[in-house]
């Protein structure tokens, strides 16, 4: 990509190199996100530095590592993180998604110069501290589902930090897109008595009501009131946790309902893609006593933690389809991206 908005292009360029730090991955499969086209043409004003191949988080296979690398040998089947941070010791570090955005700080510009290309391509080079190593990855029969770690992750990355215990009721907003869907999966399996699904798709929620007899849907009407009411009637006495992965929408009402129906000293967990201020419920989070917390991405260890749950059959990947691109078809998998919900996705297999 030459230009943010401007024709995109698949073509050969050179390979990249391997660096000190870095690790270079044949790229296995890279799961295209449903709003690909507007982060490309400038739509959701990310901050691309161009040229840029693109590209998010993806599954690779390491070809080459730095020098100084020990944690990552060729041939292991890795998880790449795009979620580079400039690190916990700096007062108010930065982060970069690298091939996808960053903060549009003078020090993140930096690090996408270092850090430029994304996954979109046949080999990319990330950074050895985004990897995760997935045992037994090489034996997975179907690596077009791999990618799919990435949405489990992030989700799960949510539940974890909203500190779900095994027997509590989750309440998942935004179920009908891929993270909700994640979202529900990984709440059966982290062992909740009741995951309460919600969305605006009905046919989407009775999918996944269809998993597992714990799942609730609540179809969403657009009224606060009454959307809490539904919610509630799915609880003993409101939910214990809210994993908020609802995407960019009109109004906050879908995301207050649930802060609504959360039960005393519940939990609520902001993972999604609202871009509008939360007129949050002052007296009632005091008097309820509950906490809003955010989470974004994830780390290592909640990573490798969903890849053995995978691993073990606790997370069950066979209701998950995935719709198969290779590069010079990427065109047709941006479209495809765009029309799919729930357990759907579109991938590529460069």
């Amino acid at each position: 990509m030459e230009k943010v908005g401007a024709p995109w292009a698949v073509r050969e360029v050179p390979d990249p190199q391997v660096r000190p730090g870095g690790v270079v991955v044949d790229v296995v499969a890279v799961r295209v996100p449903s709003y690909t086209r507007q982060v490309l043409d400038g739509e959701l004003g990310y901050d691309l530095p161009t040229p840029l191949v693109p590209g998010p988080t993806c599954v690779g296979r390491v070809r080459a590592v730095g020098e100084d690398v020990f944690a990552h040998r060729p041939g292991d089947v890795v998880l790449c993180n795009s979620l580079h941070s400039s690190g916990d010791a700096v007062g108010s570090p930065d982060e970069i998604l690298i091939g996808w955005t960053g903060t549009g700080s003078a020090r993140s510009a930096r690090m996408q110069q270092v850090w430029r290309h994304g996954s979109f391509a046949e080999r990319a080079c990330y950074p050895a501290s985004c990897l995760t190593t997935l045992p037994g990855g090489a034996e997975w029969s179907r690596p077009e589902l791999l990618p799919f770690l990435a949405s489990l992750a992030i989700a799960d990355g949510g539940l974890r930090r909203g500190g779900l215990r095994g027997g509590q009721t989750v309440l998942v907003n935004g179920a009908t897109g891929n993270l909700g869907g994640a979202g529900t999966l990984a709440a059966l399996a982290r062992g909740a008595v009741r995951v309460i699904v919600t969305g605006r798709r009905a046919d989407a929620l009775a999918a996944l009501a269809a998993l597992d007899p714990r799942v609730r849907p609540v179809p969403l009407s657009g009224d606060r009131a009454s959307d809490t009411a539904a919610i509630l009637e799915e609880t003993d006495d409101g939910a214990d946790l809210l994993l908020d992965v609802i995407a960019h929408t009109p109004t906050t009402d879908p995301t207050l309902a649930c802060v609504d129906a959360l039960r005393l000293r519940g939990t609520a967990v902001l993972v999604g893609g609202v871009r509008h201020d939360l007129a949050l419920p002052y007296q009632r989070i005091q008097r309820r006593q509950l906490t809003v917390a955010g989470s974004f991405m994830f780390d290592s260890a909640t990573a490798l933690e969903v890849w053995q749950l995978v691993r073990s059959g606790a997370i069950d990947l066979d209701p998950v389809r995935a719709h198969v691109f290779d590069l010079d078809r990427f065109e047709a998998a941006l479209d495809r991206a765009a029309s799919l919900t729930g357990l759907e996705y579109a991938v590529l297999e460069p």
